[in-house]
């Protein structure tokens, strides 16, 4: 019946002349195997299987029995931006890493290692653009000739820098990139993310200039003050649980826990400790608002995907994750898992009732762990069960 009423429709609106928008129906070619289930895996380049962050065959059998069918890696902009020998000599060293990812059985899901002051200068210096590009069609092409379409991605810039930064991003550098890569890799899925990987930041980008082929990542964060509770800028604030109820004492307990770190922090002055309570004291506000209202909405979302006519399977949560006590700076950070795979379980259900192409973890290894560990550098062969279990 639903079919008939849509036939229907459609046969009136022609013949009134009013047009009907086709709905966006086609499947990225890296799709086409089933949801991405990723997770974010630096495994050394000159040794995949190191003991601290390599990829051994127990961890690898590990992910694959869990459910993850993709390994999100990172290659080098600044070795492709300077190259130390040459750019053919680059390529094969970076290409044969991919390879060796590939070989694992996984789909690979490449990404740019750079710094934001990198991902500036790619877009916002001509010399340096130039340079990117030139190597943007080098892989690409390196990619065509070596790899199916269904088993590599290549995604462009990660967290690239926002509007006021770099202004012209979206306009022209984003598409021209595109250009230069579906030049020499006519079939494969080039992955584009908005500034800093923020939904609400999609709509700048004009899908007309992308094709069906073209998927969108954003990286679902919020709230930050939970996800990188311990770091940062916010470095007294830890122990947050997820839903931010289950904090013992409430919310002035919680304000009270973080203004007994600062009046301890030794670095701090008298005044400093006063500005840095009221600013916590707003922060915490945020994050006790109705309760915890605020966590992750994806509304704004939900609206453009609604008013483009994406295909929802062109889009992929493609980073998400919590901090762990395994942190860089030795603040405790988190230890609560139970909180870290009610995060992981919400975005991984939000991302299957919206019907996106699926989800990338962060990480296998290091302070956003998922193999257990028993510090930042230490890593066992066993994934952490409650998050598996969320995830899956």
């Amino acid at each position: 019946m639903l079919a008939f009423r849509e036939y229907a429709y459609a046969l009136v609106s022609l013949l009134i002349n009013v047009p009907v928008a086709v709905a966006d129906t086609s499947e990225p070619t890296f799709t086409r195997s089933g949801p991405i289930k990723g997770i974010g895996v630096s495994p050394p380049i000159s040794n995949w299987e190191a003991p601290a962050y390599g990829l051994t065959q127990a961890r690898l059998d590990a992910l694959e029995q869990a459910g993850f069918n993709t390994l999100r890696i990172w290659i080098s902009l600044e070795e492709f931006l300077t190259p130390p020998v040459s750019i053919e000599a680059t390529l094969s060293r970076w290409t044969g890493y991919i390879s060796r990812a590939a070989e694992t059985g996984f789909r690979v899901q490449v990404s740019w290692a750079s710094t934001w002051e990198q991902r500036i200068a790619v877009v916002n210096e001509p010399t340096t653009n130039a340079r990117f590009e030139r190597a943007l069609g080098a892989l690409c092409g390196a990619l065509n000739r070596s790899f199916s379409e269904e088993q590599v991605a290549l995604e462009m810039l990660n967290e690239p820098p926002g509007e006021q930064l770099a202004p012209s991003y979206y306009t022209s550098v984003a598409p021209g990139w595109y250009s230069a890569c579906r030049s020499k890799a006519p079939n494969l899925t080039i992955i584009l993310q908005p500034e800093a990987g923020w939904h609400g930041a999609l709509g700048h980008f004009n899908l007309s200039q992308y094709d069906a082929n073209t998927m969108f990542s954003f990286h679902p964060y919020a709230p930050g003050e939970f996800t990188h509770q311990g770091t940062g800028s916010q470095p007294h604030l830890y122990n947050v649980p997820m839903p931010i109820t289950r904090y013992a004492g409430g919310k002035m307990q919680m304000l009270a826990d973080v203004s007994a770190r600062i009046e301890a922090d030794t670095t701090l002055t008298p005044e400093r400790k006063v500005e840095e309570i009221t600013r916590y004291g707003r922060i915490i506000d945020h994050l006790w608002w109705s309760d915890g209202a605020r966590w992750e909405d994806w509304t704004e979302l939900q609206r453009w995907v609604g008013s483009t006519g994406i295909n929802p399977r062109r889009i992929i949560a493609g980073e998400f994750g919590v901090v762990s006590e395994f942190n860089y700076n030795g603040t405790p950070a988190l230890p609560d898992v139970a909180s870290r795979a009610y995060f992981m379980h919400k975005i991984r259900a939000q991302t299957e009732a919206n019907n996106f192409a699926g989800w990338v973890v962060h990480q296998a290894f290091g302070d956003f762990n998922l193999f257990q560990q028993t510090s930042v550098g230490e890593h066992g062969e066993h994934l952490i069960p409650e998050l598996v279990e969320a995830l899956f």
